[in-house]
């Protein structure tokens, strides 16, 4: 439940000052074992329809802020014809909900009542359920609920969307596009004042597709046939879904460069690697992710070793090799200087780059916490929302004009391939999930030997899952399904619900001569595709586990 460095400090500091926090997740995880007043276990990528039914109560027994939604949304009409069932014939009911998601229908009536009547209440979704098949509209249906409580704006609620600090859930920033195709028009009436979105999906490929376009290139309806990759600042062969195909894909290119300071397990496939300088060789300007009030200035300690560059000026020589005039005019320190003095953010803040670079960090100075949307609630006719209506869309005209079935214009809960639903269930009976570790940044830190002895790589897997399989702690096991096989060992616990398990994303790739991943890669396992909303689906993977040869 991390979301930013300070997370875990302001859920102390809240629970401290008498705020009381109740997890929601498959695992019980370290968040929930620290500062969790309640762990309410819960089926994975079933977290919407709980949430459907928490807003039935809340419609039932009249618990929402009717006058926020008449003053600040758009289409509530419409999302309640869902809730209760006008529109389907199927009423969202607490039932219904316990049924699918595998949580008490009271404890679903209970937590609903709390969640309306308690004021303010934050409704943290985070980012885990939004990287799934159900991936915007779990999204979609928490900030429902947060505008539904009246909880948007609000000193000590929250205006959901999946990051602390970001009012919008980033798994919306890559658009949900057919392969090579767009789905809006340039000059039509549903990107009108929107250019920007029409112009950035056309000839974009999703992120979770790239290695299906390079397999499959003009053929499976992709923009062309990649012949050549180059790549820079990630480990895409590892964190993208499909590790093998992705392999398969990196075999058939005819040229891979990299620009990489490590062997990684794309780095393995390249035809070239360009050594690039590590954060020691290079100066730069940083800030916490996703939010806080400082900046940071790294300046560079030690010249760069041997003939590794910057992946700037890596591709600043092969511009001038190519014929491209004064594409980099600047030196490194003139950059920083124009970045920090000339962005609209930084320049009021920042009033003295000498002083910013010898200090290596600027304190923001806010008067008062920072409260997302406050404008927007304060004054909605000189401040609306950043959307075509102007108002918090719990219905999406734009999304409805895509008329695509597993996108509705409302957030609504639908069965995905590889839910529990699935015919696949039969034969893969377990869920996968593939959360963050706590001791490294996805596939960076993995070889700091120290940093795994503090957790070492495991697939977690419930009493009830491991004894019928004759799976006992530190069993090395295999996990597998029909996209590939890891090798990992086993931590049998209870802190994780049964039919499920979990495996953390970000170690490295690593093949056998028989394709078993030695490395255990999460996403060996998982698809690559995406929602109808353009999540990536990396917490909907079904398994099987049995023990090591």
């Amino acid at each position: 439940m991390i979301s930013g460095t300070n997370t875990m400090y302001h859920l102390i500091k809240a629970k401290e000052n008498g705020a009381r926090i109740i997890a929601i997740d498959p695992r019980y995880h370290d968040t929930a074992a620290t500062v969790a007043d309640e762990w309410i276990p819960i089926l994975p990528g079933t977290d919407t329809a709980m949430m459907a039914a928490m807003a039935n109560i809340i419609i039932r027994e009249n618990l929402y802020d009717q006058a926020f939604l008449d003053n600040y949304t758009i289409g509530f009409d419409k999302f309640r014809e869902y809730i209760t069932g006008r529109e389907d014939g199927v009423e969202k009911t607490p039932a219904w909900a316990a049924e699918i998601s595998g949580v008490d229908a009271s404890t679903i009536e209970r937590l609903a009542r709390d969640y309306a009547t308690t004021r303010p209440a934050a409704l943290m979704d985070c980012q885990g359920p939004a990287r799934s098949a159900m991936g915007e509209q779990y999204n979609r249906c928490a900030m429902t609920l947060c505008a539904m409580t009246g909880n948007v704006g609000r000193r000590g609620g929250s205006a959901g969307g999946g990051l602390m600090g970001i009012p919008v859930g980033h798994m919306f920033r890559m658009s949900a596009i057919p392969p090579g195709k767009n789905p809006f028009e340039l000059d039509g009436p549903n990107v009108k004042g929107t250019l920007d979105i029409g112009l950035r999906v056309v000839k974009r490929v999703h992120i979770n597709k790239i290695f299906d376009a390079i397999l499959k290139g003009k053929e499976g309806g992709y923009p062309s046939d990649i012949k050549m990759m180059w790549s820079m600042c990630n480990n895409y062969l590892n964190q993208t879904g499909n590790s093998n195909k992705a392999a398969k894909a990196l075999k058939e290119l005819e040229f891979f460069a990299v620009n990489e300071l490590f062997m990684t397990p794309q780095a393995k496939y390249a035809d070239l690697i360009l050594p690039v300088t590590s954060a020691a060789e290079r100066s730069d300007l940083t800030r916490p992710w996703p939010s806080g009030p400082y900046y940071t200035f790294v300046n560079r300690a030690i010249e760069p070793l041997g003939e590794c560059k910057s992946d700037f000026d890596i591709i600043s020589d092969l511009a001038e090799r190519l014929g491209v005039k004064d594409f980099n005019p600047y030196s490194e320190d003139e950059w920083l200087r124009m970045f920090v003095e000339k962005n609209p953010e930084t320049a009021p803040q920042i009033t003295d780059y000498d002083k910013f670079k010898r200090e290596g960090i600027h304190r923001v100075k806010l008067p008062e916490p920072v409260v997302a949307f406050r404008e927007q609630i304060d004054d909605i006719e000189n401040n609306p929302f950043p959307t075509p209506s102007g108002r918090i869309e719990i219905f999406s005209q734009r999304v409805a004009d895509l008329n695509n079935p597993v996108c509705p214009p409302v957030p609504k809960y639908l069965n995905t391939p590889e839910d529990r639903k699935d015919p696949l269930f039969e034969q893969y009976p377990l869920q996968l999930l593939t959360p963050h570790p706590k001791n490294r940044v996805h596939s960076e830190l993995y070889k700091v030997e120290w940093l795994r002895e503090v957790e070492p790589h495991r697939v977690w897997i419930n009493p009830v899952d491991a004894e019928p399989r004759g799976i006992r702690d530190e069993d090395e096991v295999h996990v597998f399904n029909t996209r590939g096989k890891v090798a990992i060992k086993a931590r049998v616990t209870e802190r994780i619900i049964p039919g499920v398990v979990s495996i953390f994303e970000g170690a490295w790739y690593d093949p056998d001569h028989k394709g078993i991943d030695r490395g255990a890669c999460a996403n060996t396992l998982t698809k690559d595709a995406y929602s109808g909303g353009g999540a990536a689906v990396m917490n909907t993977s079904l398994v099987q586990v049995e023990r090591g040869a």
